[in-house]
């Protein structure tokens, strides 16, 4: 169970990451980049709710692999989470300077994505 948490929480972060980079990438194939500009654009709507499904998930995850005696990859894990909890709170600050926050939480998701690899790799290997 806590496996397959784990890789459908992996795979809404892998989606939340993509939003920036999909944003900037241009296809020259008009029907590769109509299918791409539908992606973004459903990641993008639903960014909140994916990322409050990922913090939810995760938690989850964590809770059962401490419960099945997962220990491996548990300070880290715990890091991340956390990281990432910060930075969905963060998110309070956004009306006050929208630009400064959006250079913020581009900073905190690359972090936030070096934790969840380390914690994947100290896990894995």
């Amino acid at each position: 169970m806590s496996t397959t948490l784990s890789g459908i929480a992996t795979i809404i972060f892998i989606g939340l990451m993509a939003i920036y980079p999909l944003s900037k990438i241009k296809l020259f194939d008009s029907k590769k980049e109509r299918i791409k500009n539908k992606i973004y654009c459903q990641l993008k709507k639903n960014h909140n709710l994916l990322a409050i499904l990922f913090l939810l998930l995760s938690l989850a995850h964590g809770i059962i692999a401490i419960k099945n005696g997962a220990t491996e990859g548990m300070m880290s894990g715990k890091i991340a989470w956390m990281f990432i909890l910060l930075m969905s709170i963060l998110i309070v600050f956004r009306k006050i300077n929208k630009e400064k926050w959006a250079t913020l939480h581009r900073l905190f998701a690359v972090i936030s994505t070096i934790l969840i690899i380390i914690h994947i790799g100290g896990v894995l290997i």
